[in-house]
C-alpha cells in the first residue's frame, strides 16, 4: 500500500541565491520550486521580504489537492543559528545579524517553523534521501558562496556545544593569509570558495591577464552578481581557458587540503560534496579528491570515500523539510 503523501515547505536561504520548494516528505519529491537571486546586499527586510513572495511562488506552482496542507516549514539559512529560538544570529554571506525567521515566516504562514543552518540541512536531506543513504557517520560539505559541512554522527545530526559544529570553511590551512568574511585570515572559505575562485579571476583579469571570462564575467558582476557562475566556469575550462583552469585547479587543491584534514580528524565513512560548482565543475571534484587522498593519512585515505550530493541544488529544501517535519513528531525513515 502507498504512502499517504505528505507535503512540507523547504526553504534555502544562501549568500547567493535563496530557493522555496514544496516537498512530498514520504519520498523527498520536489513538488514544486521557485528561486531567485538572494540581493543580499539590499538588506535583511528585503531577504524576508523575498523569502516569503517565494514560498508563495512555490505553493501556487504546487497546486496542491484541496484536502492536502501543509504540515510545517522548515529552513536552512547561510550562518550561525539560535536552533531553539529560530533565529539567524550572525549571517555575513547573507548580511544579516539576529533575524527573527521563525517568527516572521509563522505569522505568515501559520505553521510550525524549524531553522537550520544550511548545509547542516542539506546534510539531513543527504542522510533521509540522497548520498548519505547507508553510512552512519559522513561529512556533507557543500562550496558556494563559502563553504560549510554538516557531520552526521551515529545516524543524527551533530551540532556540537555551541551549534556550530561543522564550519570546515573556517579551518586555517594559510597562517596569515587572505581575509575571509568571517573577519579571520587564511580561512579555507577564503581560498576554495566560489566567491575566492571569482575574487582570484577578477584580480588576475584586472592585472592584464587574457581570459574568454573577461567579458561575460565583468557584465555579470556588473548586473548585480556577486560571484561568477558555475556554467561559466565550466565553459570556459571546456574551451581550455589557462587563467580559469590554474585558477580552478588551486582552489581545488586548498580544498584537498582541507577536506584530508577532515578524514585525518574525524575519520567519517564518507565525505559528501555538493554546491552547483562541484555539480558543474568535474576538474574541481577530481583534483579536490586527488589531493585529499594524497593529504591525508594512508588508512583514511584508502578507505574514506568522496562523493557527490545526489539531490544536487535540492539537497537544502529536501533537508529543510525533513527539519521541520522532524520538529512536529515525523520520524524517518517514515514507515
Amino acid at each position: 500500500m502507498p504512502k499517504q503523501k505528505t507535503y512540507a515547505i523547504g526553504i534555502d536561504l544562501g549568500g547567493t541565491k535563496i530557493l522555496a520548494a514544496v516537498v512530498d516528505i514520504t519520498t523527498g519529491e520536489i513538488i514544486a520550486s521557485a528561486r531567485k537571486r538572494t540581493r543580499a546586499e539590499k538588506g535583511q527586510d528585503f531577504v524576508a521580504k523575498r523569502t516569503i513572495e517565494l514560498t508563495q511562488a512555490a505553493l501556487s506552482a504546487a497546486n496542491l489537492p484541496q484536502d492536502a496542507s501543509i504540515v510545517t516549514v522548515g529552513v536552512g539559512a547561510a550562518g550561525q543559528i539560535d536552533r531553539k529560538a529560530g533565529v539567524v544570529v550572525d549571517a555575513p554571506n547573507l548580511g544579516v545579524k539576529n533575524m527573527q525567521l521563525a517568527d516572521i515566516l509563522g505569522r505568515q504562514f501559520g505553521k510550525p517553523v524549524r531553522v537550520g543552518n544550511d548545509v547542516e540541512v542539506a546534510a539531513l536531506g543527504e542522510h533521509i534521501y540522497g548520498s548519505g543513504q547507508g553510512f552512519n557517520n559522513f561529512v556533507c560539505l557543500f562550496v558556494g558562496t563559502g563553504i560549510g559541512s554538516g557531520i552526521v554522527q551515529n545516524g543524527r545530526l551533530y551540532p556540537g556545544l555551541t551549534g556550530t559544529a561543522g564550519e570546515v570553511g573556517h579551518i586555517v590551512i594559510q597562517a596569515g593569509g587572505r581575509i575571509c568574511g568571517c573577519g579571520a585570515r587564511g580561512c579555507l572559505e577564503a581560498y576554495a570558495s566560489r566567491t575566492a575562485i571569482t575574487k582570484a579571476i577578477m584580480a588576475e583579469i584586472h592585472h592584464g591577464r587574457s581570459s574568454i571570462l573577461a567579458t561575460d564575467a565583468a557584465l555579470q558582476l556588473r548586473e548585480g552578481e556577486t560571484i561568477i557562475r558555475s556554467g561559466l566556469l565550466a565553459n570556459a575550462i571546456a574551451q581550455g581557458d589557462s587563467l580559469v583552469i590554474e585558477i580552478v585547479t588551486e582552489a581545488a587543491d586548498y580544498l584537498g587540503y582541507g577536506l584530508g584534514s577532515v578524514m585525518n580528524f574525524y575519520n567519517p565513512q564518507a565525505i559528501i560534496l555538493g554546491g552547483g560548482v562541484i555539480e558543474a565543475i568535474d576538474l574541481l571534484f577530481e583534483r579536490a579528491v586527488y589531493r585529499a587522498r594524497n593529504t591525508a593519512l594512508s588508512a583514511p585515505a584508502l578507505q574514506t570515500k568522496i562523493i557527490k550530493a545526489r539531490l544536487g541544488d535540492f539537497s537544502g529544501v529536501v533537508g529543510a523539510a525533513c527539519l521541520g517535519s522532524e520538529a512536529v513528531g515525523f520520524q524517518f525513515p517514515l514507515s
